[in-house]
């Protein structure tokens, strides 16, 4: 999608916008502002770490000022989400008749303990020195952290974002990991370092099973800028025990990582389930239905196949019935690549 394309859905969906002129004593200076009317704390994460090429595109904030003076002028601008974040202040440098654009995203890690939507406000000012040349209070919403939001608007998606529910280092998910670990001959989960990789995913998917996590079904949300879900953290799906397609995929996800497996995140029509390389940056890909992790012992002495023997043989399943209906719909994160890029664990 062109860049300029993708610049108009997002302020068309997610912006209001109110533009004011006002002009100082020291300077002829225009303003406006652009303040996005709804607040996801992981985008505001990600941006505000500011590493994600999206950055300014999916900043909270968007600032617009220009001199219309002879004389170059310093403003000051700040932003603010009381009892969530702390002030957002930045200079911008203005040349004679000069024009710019600048992007604040407040942040604060408060954001990440709310768990439902709810108003708040922005404090919005601007001042040149002492002297205050713009002043308002916005009203927003901030959704929950835990709410992912798949896509703005079709084709333009943020699905990228869902590596951020992976999380590694979170104390239960270790836990998980010292169960694993005891399942093997070694006692050890030492990533590729171990040639034996399927070993330690077959160790690791068991120990999900011991901790009595099973699927239950999909609860969907749907706001005013798109299609969004509500994603377990790994942590809360092993202390209630249960977790849904995409749930279980960033569960598992967690525990590759964790120790240096590189996993992906595998998106089809309706539906999601993880991947982990046999070796790295291998094309090599073990894929795993991980709704299967609480299937019945009966089953297995049933159908004669361990529940890991049956949750690799659907996950490829899926995959190649997926990508040759349309390759076009089966969509990869690599839990790795989004780290580069700057999405990092909401935890």
């Amino acid at each position: 999608m062109k860049k300029h394309g993708l610049v108009f859905i997002i302020f068309n969906l997610l912006f209001s916008v109110i533009t004011t002129a006002h002009p100082s004593n020291l300077s002829e200076v225009g303003i406006s502002v652009s303040v996005q009317q709804e607040l996801f704390p992981v985008i505001a994460k990600v941006v505000a770490e500011g590493k994600n090429s999206q950055s300014n595109t999916l900043s909270t904030v968007q600032w617009r000022v220009r001199n219309t003076a002879a004389d170059s002028v310093c403003i000051t601008v700040t932003s603010e989400i009381p009892d969530w974040t702390s002030p957002s202040i930045s200079q911008i440098y203005l040349g004679p008749h000069e024009s710019k654009e600048y992007c604040q995203t407040p942040f604060g890690r408060d954001l990440l303990s709310k768990h439902s939507t709810i108003p708040a406000t922005i404090i919005l000012n601007a001042k040149i020195e002492d002297n205050i040349i713009f002043a308002e209070t916005r009203k927003i919403k901030i959704r929950s952290a835990d709410e992912m939001i798949w896509s703005l608007n079709n084709p333009y998606d943020m699905t990228m974002l869902i590596a951020a529910w992976v999380t590694p280092n979170d104390d239960l998910v270790e836990k998980v990991l010292s169960n694993a670990k005891e399942k093997l001959y070694e006692r050890s989960l030492s990533g590729y370092q171990n040639p034996n990789v399927m070993s330690q995913v077959k160790a690791i998917f068991n120990s999900v099973r011991n901790f009595k996590v099973s699927y239950v079904s999909s609860t969907m949300s749907f706001g005013n800028v798109g299609f969004t879900q509500r994603v377990r953290l790994p942590r809360e799906s092993i202390t209630q025990k249960s977790a849904n397609c995409i749930d279980g995929t960033v569960l598992f996800a967690s525990l590759f990582e964790n120790i240096g497996l590189e996993s992906m995140i595998v998106l089809i029509p309706g539906h999601a389930f993880v991947g982990v390389r046999l070796a790295p940056n291998s094309s090599e890909t073990l894929f795993i239905e991980t709704t299967m992790v609480g299937r019945r012992i009966l089953d297995s002495i049933l159908t004669l196949k361990t529940t890991f023997d049956a949750a690799v043989e659907e996950g490829s399943t899926k995959y190649n019935n997926a990508l040759n209906a349309d390759p076009n719909s089966v969509k990869i994160i690599d839990v790795k690549r989004a780290r580069e890029i700057g999405i990092y664990p909401l935890w």
